[in-house]
């Protein structure tokens, strides 16, 4: 009986010894300390292990493979760091150093437009190619920039943690974009040169407008990304002054919309204060961008911006006019209601309406439409903006030059009483 007891003792001890031994190399081989926290997900990776892998000698091994990590490339930070641009991640930095391309290409592209249409007068055959020559250079090095942003991205998708989803999403937005780069390109490789010139030079004009509204819309969409990192980690508040205002009209841009929002809701943390917004546009300003180029179509931007400003500019500071993307500005109620907010908006479409816009001795007929809500106790900035985005698109579908509010029911036309408004004459001129 003794020697029985002795016996299962010494085999516990072996037992325990092995067992310690098995353990202590299970934890050298992890990247980091086993901790209480993570103790479940790190047994479910070991009850997991991938298969073993068959070598040549009919024998097995198991291999590991480093999880991925998320590394923000040297260029992308050698990039960032010229710019005083800050970035806590790959998707942030990724997103950032397209924005800052996305300008440099769009300033190009521009010139080159620019070129075309002095072209156009007396348009040669060579001058024509060799315009055609220089989209394509272009744009073949803007794809090579896409291309390499989605590999880093797509290359550390393990890694990107709760941005994964977001990081797929712009991997999928730079796979959009590069296919219809690849289109007009493309379209641009058949154009027949010995045909009519000045065809010619109308279908030039096309497909570089399709371009640059292509750098438009990538443009908004870094950031659309870049805000929702910054909201998501609560950063709004630390975001330099120079991040949050439009270069082109002064006026708050996109993040410093998101900034002055955040600011209002920290100030009113139970949401008992009333507030409107309306998302304002100028109406067909496509075709204006068409016939008169995107250079023209940046300063009728930055007038009609600076114009709206003073319009609903109160004493009570508590009104902004700020630049949404593109031609679309958003103004900002505070403490005002959705009809008040409406009434003031009415008075600007109205305004811009009977204001004569000139440019080059040319009068342009500069319209608004405009959608208006009121900010929910329960809202999100993506929900307070898709309703106000909705009430908009509406009002373009029913007939442009005119506002639609939503006051919890959907987008209704609103019947304005008319006010008086000035003429005035505002002359848009190259600085």
């Amino acid at each position: 009986m003794f020697l029985l007891l002795i016996l299962m003792i010494a085999a516990n001890l072996l037992i325990g010894f092995c067992a310690a031994v098995r353990v202590r190399q299970l934890i050298q081989n992890q990247p980091a300390i086993v901790t209480i926290e993570n103790a479940e997900i790190f047994l479910s990776e070991l009850d997991n292990e991938p298969p073993p892998v068959s070598r040549t000698d009919g024998s097995s091994s198991t291999q590991k493979l480093p999880p991925p990590e998320e590394v923000i490339p040297y260029e992308y930070l050698a990039v960032l760091q010229a710019e005083s641009v800050e970035a806590n991640g790959l998707v942030e930095a990724t997103a950032q150093v397209l924005r800052l391309e996305i300008g440099r290409y769009r300033a190009r592209m521009i010139e080159i437009e620019n070129k075309l249409r002095e072209t156009w007068y007396q348009p040669t055959e060579d001058a024509l190619h060799d315009i055609a020559d220089e989209v394509d250079m272009v744009n073949v090095d803007w794809l090579d920039k896409q291309a390499e942003a989605a590999q880093h991205l797509d290359g550390s998708q393990g890694g990107l943690g709760s941005y994964s989803d977001v990081g797929r999403r712009l991997c999928d937005t730079l796979f959009e974009q590069t296919a219809q780069i690849e289109t007009t390109l493309s379209n641009l490789q058949q154009l027949d040169f010995e045909d009519n010139l000045s065809d010619t030079c109308r279908k030039l004009i096309l497909e570089i407008g399709r371009l640059i509204d292509l750098a438009h819309d990538l443009r908004d969409k870094m950031t659309e990304t870049i805000v929702t990192v910054l909201r998501a980690e609560k950063r709004l508040a630390t975001i330099d002054h120079g991040m949050k205002v439009d270069a082109l009209t002064g006026l708050y841009n996109r993040t410093g919309i998101e900034c002055k929002l955040f600011e209002w809701w920290r100030d009113d943390i139970r949401r008992e204060r009333a507030l409107s917004i309306a998302i304002v546009d100028i109406d067909a300003f496509r075709r204006l961008n068409e016939r008169l180029g995107t250079e023209v179509g940046d300063l009728i931007i930055a007038s009609v911006g600076k114009y709206i400003s003073e319009l609903i500019r109160t004493n009570r500071g508590f009104e902004f006019a700020m630049r949404l993307e593109g031609q679309r500005f958003l103004l900002f109620f505070g403490d005002v209601g959705p009809r008040g907010a409406t009434s003031a908006v009415e008075r600007v479409r109205q305004t811009i309406n009977g204001t004569a816009f000139e440019f080059d001795g040319e009068e342009l007929d500069l319209r608004l439409s405009a959608g208006v809500t009121e900010a929910k106790p329960n809202d999100t900035v993506p929900k307070l903006f898709s309703r106000a985005m909705t009430a908009l698109r509406t009002a373009k579908k029913n007939g442009r030059n005119r506002t639609f509010i939503d006051e919890g029911s959907g987008p209704q036309p609103i019947d304005p009483p008319e006010y008086s408004v000035r003429a005035k004459v505002v002359h848009i001129t190259q600085h």
